[in-house]
């Protein structure tokens, strides 16, 4: 490994609570190790990941975030106001074009496809990352943002290069199908990178990275697996199951590359604070999943599996701003 290993970070989607994970877990590796997540080389956000991305880039430590009311991530769910109800599906064709071209849609994808366009507008979402950092236009480098495409089911990494500006690609990050309007971006609708893909952390394999830190509150760690009870709890234990199995063929790409990788799944205890998939967009649920999963990830960081991965991330120096500060760029 070179004398300053090179980290990316890579946060998945998740809803409110998502959000509040994310926040969790990179405060408790900041106790742990003295490691800030801001310093990262390349941080990937999807959806909830994608509004932690854009407040780290735009200064604020994760500690800070564990405050309610730091950041961009909404305090309301907003009201329906795009365009009368519909019950037709949004995007059908996609599913049939897949089809045809031998690549078969996930399950997520058939959703998206098969669902009424929401009628939320995720300019709530946008509009909160606009204001982490007004003065400044620009969009931070080592930020990419996922993002699905909706006529065709592909996936969409935004950047610096994209031409989008960060505030909308956030919001189309955020966008999930159903519940938000779909994002358009150079002439195409966008919907919530987690479509695809939950994590998406497979977009990293060829970044040269030494360390790559991935938070995926939407999985769960197969090894800490414990029964579960009722038609509801199986079915969500499955639903975590299947993006938990999506993530380990990613990651298995990201380590024949030769990097190091570390993954912050939830266990039993912290699927019980989470709640179900369904229970993504509870606000009553963040502190209490925040602080849970910092608690998760300090002991993680205190085992001996990740002693490896502690002394790498303790070992990076770096000058960063104590807290978010005007000017920084963020879009």
């Amino acid at each position: 490994m070179r004398e300053q290993a090179r980290i990316g970070v890579v946060l998945g989607g998740g809803g409110l609570v998502g959000h509040a994970w994310h926040v969790g877990v990179l405060a408790g590796i900041a106790e742990a190790t003295g490691w800030d997540a801001r310093g990262a080389d390349l941080i990937v956000g999807t959806s909830a990941g994608a509004v932690v991305a854009a407040e780290l880039r735009a200064g604020h430590r994760p500690c800070d975030l564990l405050c309610p009311g730091e950041g961009a991530a909404p305090t309301t769910v907003p009201r329906l106001v795009l365009g009368r109800r519909s019950f037709r599906p949004a995007a059908p064709a996609m599913v049939v074009r897949r089809l045809r071209r031998r690549r078969p849609a996930s399950l997520g994808l058939v959703a998206a496809a098969m669902m009424p366009r929401g009628r939320r507008d995720a300019a709530i979402v946008g509009d909160a990352v606009a204001r982490l950092a007004p003065t400044s236009p620009r969009w931070p480098p080592g930020l990419w943002v996922c993002t699905t495409r909706l006529h065709d089911g592909e996936r969409v990494v935004l950047d610096a290069d994209s031409g989008a500006d960060l505030a909308t690609a956030v919001a189309a990050s955020c966008a999930m199908a159903g519940f938000f309007a779909p994002v358009p971006i150079a002439g195409h609708d966008h919907i919530d990178g987690g479509a695809r893909s939950v994590s998406n952390a497979d977009v990293v394999v060829d970044e040269d990275l030494d360390l790559v830190v991935v938070s995926s509150p939407m999985s769960i760690d197969r090894a800490a697996t414990g029964p579960a009870r009722g038609f509801a709890s199986r079915l969500a234990r499955r639903q975590r199951l299947s993006h938990g199995a999506r993530l380990a063929r990613e990651l298995a790409q990201v380590r024949s590359r030769g990097a190091l990788v570390v993954s912050l799944e939830p266990g039993p205890e912290e699927v019980a604070v989470l709640g179900g998939c369904g229970a993504s967009m509870d606000f009553g649920r963040r502190d209490a999943v925040a602080h849970q999963a910092r608690d998760s990830a300090l002991r993680r960081f205190a085992s001996a599996p990740l002693a490896e991965v502690a002394s790498v991330l303790a070992g990076i120096t770096s000058t960063l701003p104590s807290r978010a500060e005007p000017g920084v760029p963020v879009r």
